[in-house]
């Protein structure tokens, strides 16, 4: 009987140099396709060749998609540095019956979900050189030992400022999220030879640094509830302090631009959509993961 791979047994794991961790996961999927060039086969003895023949040898960035935890303890740690340095690492998603290697990954967009009552959680989404099924998980991968634990962020204790005032009151969400701008080298310059020519190098062009925040419309919140700004400082602190020591996400910046708008709904809500122009020496600088 033939073994299948189903996602719900999925687990990912992520090494970078000597660091090799399984991460806490909610979703995943990842993929890989091929460009395709067409020639004609008409000669000049035979004009009735009407299909045109194919040359496949020429892959394209692999692409994948993660939802992961941001816990108190530095499990995720990993994932949320690479999306601010852009650095590459390897992924291995393992299911019961095989594992795919995604090798030299970097992510192109990372998105930080901020709500109420809910564990603190990075989206990513990225890509890689090549995807390799049927290849096995290197040794010494763990996200834990069995003395350590596993906690959720849900994010108590929590700040938002505008301009040093809190705007903190009639929250429903808020999310930073970092695109990081990823051209990969045309393949024919960095790799010749016979066979499937995979992407193998990449540049970082720009990045850019934005995000939402919701709020309920009512007689608190509707004013300049249709407007726009410059030179806004902006603060977005979330997580939990525990024994005096905060652990969660701490985005700082004394430079945004921003639109705030209406949105119709079920309930009426305003929304402050922001984007930094200010330009730190690193994104680390401002967006601090603690844990």
């Amino acid at each position: 009987m033939p073994n299948y791979s189903f996602l719900k047994e999925a687990k990912v794991y992520i090494v970078y140099g000597t660091t090799k961790k399984q991460l806490d996961i909610s979703s995943v999927s990842f993929s890989q396709t091929f460009t395709e060039e067409t020639r004609s086969v008409k000669t000049l003895h035979n004009q009735n060749n009407m299909f045109e023949g194919s040359v496949i040898n020429t892959a394209n960035p692999a692409n994948f998609e993660i939802t992961t935890n941001l816990l108190i303890e530095d499990a995720s740690k990993i994932v949320f540095d690479r999306l601010t340095d852009t650095n590459s690492f390897d992924l291995y998603i393992s299911t019961e019956s095989d594992v795919f290697k995604l090798e030299k990954c970097v992510i192109t967009n990372g998105t930080i979900n901020i709500e109420r009552l809910r564990p603190l959680s990075l989206s990513i989404s990225g890509q890689a050189s090549k995807l390799i099924p049927g290849s096995s998980v290197p040794s010494g991968m763990t996200l834990r030992t069995a003395s350590s634990s596993r906690t959720y962020n849900l994010n108590k204790d929590l700040l938002i400022s505008l301009n040093s005032t809190s705007i903190l009151d009639h929250l429903v969400s808020v999310s930073i999220e970092l695109q990081n701008d990823i051209k990969w080298i045309p393949y024919k310059t960095v790799q010749t030879a016979a066979g499937t020519r995979y992407p193998t190098q990449y540049t970082v062009n720009g990045k850019v640094l934005s995000g939402n925040i919701k709020r309920y419309l009512n007689d608190d919140t509707e004013s300049n509830s249709q407007s726009y700004g410059i030179n806004q400082s902006l603060r977005i602190k979330a997580g939990t302090t525990i024994g005096g020591l905060f652990k969660g996400i701490d985005f700082n910046s004394s430079n945004c631009s921003l639109t705030q708008r209406i949105e119709t709904g079920t309930v009426f809500t305003k929304n402050t959509d922001w984007r930094m122009v200010q330009n730190p020496a690193s994104v680390s600088g401002v967006l601090t993961y603690f844990t």
